[in-house]
C-alpha cells in the first residue's frame, strides 16, 4: 500500500473520533460530518499552506535563506561526512538504526492514530488535538511536498555508489533529496511539541526526530543534507498547521558543526522570533 493511501485511510478511520455524537444524531450521522469537517479543514489548511509564501515577511524569508544555508553548506560536504559515518559504522549503530527508523514511517502514523483514538476516549482534547495536527503535518510534509521534490531532484542515494553530485530529474530510481523519514518525523515532532508547555515533550519527540535522520545516514541511504531538508519541510508545515490551529510557535534550528576532525549537527529548541 503506497504512503499517501496510509495517510488516507487513517484520517477516514479516526476521523469521526475527533468529534462527539451527542448533537448529530448518532453515530453514522456524527461519522459522516465528522469526515466532511476533516476534509475541509484539509483544503483549507493544504490552499493556506500552498500560497504562505505570497504572505512572508522578512523575518520568514530570513529563515527560509538560513534553512537553505544550512542544506547548502551540508551538501558541500556530503561526501565527507558520509565516508565518515561508514567508518564509523557498527553494529551497535545499526541497531539504533534499526529501532529508530520505524518512527519516520509507519509508526509515527500509527501514534498519531493512537493519539487521536487515546485523547477522543479519555476527553483529553490537547492529546486529541496533538495527534490530528500531527497526522495532517506529516500527510502535507512526508505524503505530498516531499515525495514532489524527490521526483524533481532525483538524486542518487549514497548506497548507488554515484556520489553526492548525481542528479537524475524525475526518474522514480533516484529518490534521495528530501528524506522522507526525516520530513516525517520531523512533522510529527513539531506538531506534537507545539501543543504541549515545557520542555519534557519537545525534548522526547524532537530526540526521537534526530535519531530517525542520524538513522538514516547511518544506513547509508541519505546524505547528511537530505535529511536536514527533510527535517526543514517537516519543522515548516506543521509550524504552517500548529499557526492556523492554535498560533503556537515554536523554533527548531540545526547547526551544522565541521572542523578537521568531527562532523555533526547541532539542534536547538525554543521560542520562535516574532
Amino acid at each position: 500500500m503506497r504512503p499517501l493511501t496510509h495517510f488516507v485511510l487513517i484520517i477516514f478511520l479516526v476521523s469521526p473520533l475527533a468529534y462527539g455524537d451527542d448533537a448529530c444524531g448518532g453515530k453514522v450521522a456524527c461519522a459522516a460530518i465528522a469526515v466532511k469537517h476533516e476534509v475541509v479543514r484539509y483544503v483549507r489548511d493544504a490552499k493556506s499552506l500552498a500560497t504562505a509564501p505570497l504572505h512572508w515577511d522578512r523575518q520568514a524569508w530570513q529563515r527560509f535563506g538560513e534553512g537553505t544555508a544550512v542544506v547548502v553548506a551540508l551538501y558541500a560536504t556530503d561526501k565527507q561526512m558520509s565516508d565518515r559515518v561508514a567508518q564509523q559504522r557498527s553494529s551497535s549503530t545499526d541497531q539504533f538504526a534499526k529501532t529508530l527508523t520505524p518512527f519516520g514511517g509507519h509508526r509515527a502514523l500509527e501514534i498519531s492514530a493512537l493519539m487521536i483514538l487515546t485523547g477522543a476516549g479519555i476527553h483529553d482534547d490537547t492529546l486529541r488535538d496533538a495527534g490530528r495536527d500531527s497526522l495532517q503535518s506529516e500527510l502535507f510534509a512526508a505524503g505530498i511536498v516531499t515525495p514532489l521534490l524527490k521526483s524533481a531532484f532525483g538524486r542518487a542515494r549514497p548506497i548507488q555508489n554515484e556520489g553526492s553530485h548525481s542528479f537524475h530529474p524525475f526518474d522514480t530510481h533516484f529518490e534521495s533529496f528530501p528524506s522522507g523519514h526525516a520530513t516525517n518525523a520531523f512533522a510529527f515532532a513539531t506538531a506534537v511539541a507545539g501543543h504541549y508547555d515545557g520542555w519534557v515533550v519537545p525534548t522526547i519527540v524532537y530526540t526521537v526526530a534526530s535519531g530517525v535522520a542520524v538513522s538514516r545516514v547511518n544506513d547509508h541511504v541519505h546524505f547528511a543534507s537530505d535529511v536536514v531538508a527533510g527535517a526543514l519541510i517537516g519543522h515548516a508545515v506543521a509550524k504552517g498547521i500548529l499557526a492556523r490551529h492554535i498560533g503556537k510557535h515554536l523554533a527548531w534550528q540545526a547547526t551544522p558543526l565541521i572542523d578537521r576532525k568531527t562532523m555533526g549537527m547541532m539542534f536547538t529548541i525554543g521560542p520562535a522570533r516574532r
